[in-house]
């Protein structure tokens, strides 16, 4: 099989169709590093919206009138995968209200030496392309809550939500393997596509939910710059 995958032309890697390979036409399983990669989509129902990404990044299409949408990209010297979505253009989705809450980090400290308080990030809806980021801490004996407001580009709310996917946050609550920590409480919410929140927290966890959580806080943090401040 190794034999298979290199030759004077160089090595091949695999192209994953997400399951969807039947729906390309011209689609093979390898290619060779640096070939031009050309499919067709040509499954197209009329009230319905596509869109193509490569490993998780858009691509753009062009359009044959006998063969349908035309996937073009050069392959690169690792596997990759091309995932089509799909989207009823005739069912409603409400736009996003600038200020809407996308994704929230919460961590308390409770009954510790230093003192009771707590430190959030938020991410709020801004517009397409950027989130607002909202920092709050208040321990004691402080009193007051601080506010750090940053305007940052929207890849950090992707990059949340490709996390969450990751972690699967989502199967949490049905899970029999959850547990709990002491001293401190971790929340993550986060918003669904139908507008309703799922919330997750260190109260009821699998056994690495709390590093689980932690990359949310790290994704957020990295934005925390000078140059994106309000």
């Amino acid at each position: 099989m190794m034999l298979s995958l290199f030759g004077c032309g160089g090595a091949k890697f695999k192209v994953d169709y997400n399951g969807q390979k039947d729906s390309y036409t011209g689609a093979k399983d390898y290619y060779r590093s640096g070939e031009k990669v050309t499919v067709y989509y040509g499954f197209i129902a009329t009230d319905t919206d596509y869109s193509f990404y490569l490993d998780g990044e858009r691509i753009n299409t062009g359009y044959d009138e006998k063969k349908g949408f035309v996937i073009s990209f050069t392959m690169p010297d690792h596997d990759v995968t091309l995932v089509c979505e799909s989207r009823n253009s005739m069912v409603y989705v409400p736009p996003i209200e600038p200020g809407t809450m996308l994704v929230d980090y919460y961590r308390a400290t409770v009954a510790t030496v230093g003192g009771d308080g707590y430190d959030e990030m938020v991410l709020s809806y801004y517009d397409e392309t950027q989130a607002s980021l909202d920092v709050y801490r208040l321990y004691e004996p402080d009193e007051k809550e601080t506010c750090v407001s940053y305007l940052v580009p929207y890849e950090a709310v992707d990059r949340c939500y490709e996390a969450i996917d990751e972690e699967d946050f989502r199967s949490w609550e049905g899970r029999d393997d959850l547990t709990a920590i002491t001293g401190a409480v971790i929340v993550c919410k986060f918003r669904e596509g139908d507008g309703e929140y799922t919330r997750v927290s260190s109260e009821n966890m699998p056994e690495d939910g709390q590093r689980s959580m932690g990359r949310i806080a790290a994704i957020m943090n990295e934005y925390r710059k000078e140059e994106y401040l309000k």
